[in-house]
């Protein structure tokens, strides 16, 4: 009796060290999220909404291109049990932080299922204009066809089409469903309302920007090829080639080029310089105006990318309209 007393105790001390043991992995509900970017911890937040709140690594005024993560910034990606970033095309100098992070789970948006991923636009070949997949009322494109030839290089500025909107809010509420089972309700229940506001969003600039299809402009940095192929503009040239390598005095030169194509307008965005973009359009006679991708000024959570996104579609259609 004794020893069948002893076995009992071994057999029930192995048992609580094993669930203590697994305790020590489990992860708080709900588990700590960083996002690098402000609109796609827009998106996040709202899948996250009253349940919890992302962290969000690098404030809207600051571009992810070329950006020296600081040691306070390392620190929170180390600190945090999800990571939502975009990926090397985009935040080029985040990867060795991202890999070294302890994250029991990373999602990177150029490798997520269901996103649409573009090679960098080269200019020579400008890709075919077609409608949103989301709305094929009228489209007569072949969604099928490969209308753009591979090149070096993927663009990372995905999220501004709204199909790869919708990719991510149903990749993040699978991860965090699984991870934090006793709001994968409720995480499903969130997702449901942002895709919702997404295709509402969807139609409506598919409707505005009706008005300034077709009409050709040029960027400082070339960041709106997502936009232009779901919403009918046509981005001519950049004047910057990289991101994170000024222009050089031939870039420049070539404004005049794109103006003779006809480009009617000159964007740029908040976080680069302005001045030589004023002179350029005093020279060229085209206009000049700043468009923003990230949600400069704006308030970080669950409205910011819809705010950013129409922002950006009305200041774009005022300056080609002008």
């Amino acid at each position: 009796m004794q020893r069948i007393i002893i076995l009992l105790l071994v057999l029930i001390t192995g048992l609580q060290a094993k669930t203590h043991a697994h305790k020590g992995h489990t992860l708080p509900s709900p588990p700590k999220v960083i996002v690098t970017i402000a609109p796609i911890h827009s998106l996040v937040a709202g899948v996250m909404d009253g349940i919890g709140s992302p962290d969000l690594l690098l404030d809207a005024q600051q571009s992810a291109h070329g950006h020296a993560l600081k040691p306070s910034e390392a620190a929170k990606l180390n600190n945090a049990n999800v990571i939502v970033w975009v990926g090397s095309e985009y935040e080029t100098t985040f990867k060795g932080s991202i890999d070294a992070a302890k994250a029991q789970h990373k999602i990177t948006l150029t490798k997520t299922p269901g996103i649409n991923l573009l090679p960098q636009r080269t200019f020579k070949d400008q890709p075919e204009m077609c409608c949103p997949v989301d709305l094929p009322i009228g489209c007569d494109c072949d969604h099928h066809k490969d209308h753009h030839h591979e090149i070096s290089g993927k663009d990372g500025h995905l999220w501004l089409a709204v199909s790869n909107a919708k990719a991510l809010v149903k990749e993040v509420t699978k991860v965090l469903s699984e991870l934090d089972q006793q709001h994968a309700a409720d995480y499903l229940a969130n997702s449901k309302k942002v895709i919702e506001k997404l295709n509402t969003l969807n139609t409506d600039l598919y409707t505005e920007m009706k008005s300034v299809k077709g009409k050709k402009y040029i960027t400082y940095h070339d960041f709106t090829q997502y936009f232009d192929v779901n919403y009918g503009t046509q981005c001519v040239g950049a004047i910057r080639i990289h991101a994170d390598r000024e222009p050089t005095a031939a870039d420049i030169k070539r404004v005049n080029e794109f103006a003779n194509h006809g480009a009617v307008a000159i964007f740029s965005e908040p976080q680069f310089e302005t001045k030589t973009l004023t002179k350029i359009s005093k020279e060229s006679g085209i206009t000049y105006a700043q468009i923003d991708a990230l949600g400069v000024g704006l308030t970080p959570g669950q409205d910011l990318y819809f705010e950013m996104m129409r922002r950006l579609m009305n200041d774009m259609k005022k300056a080609l309209e002008s």
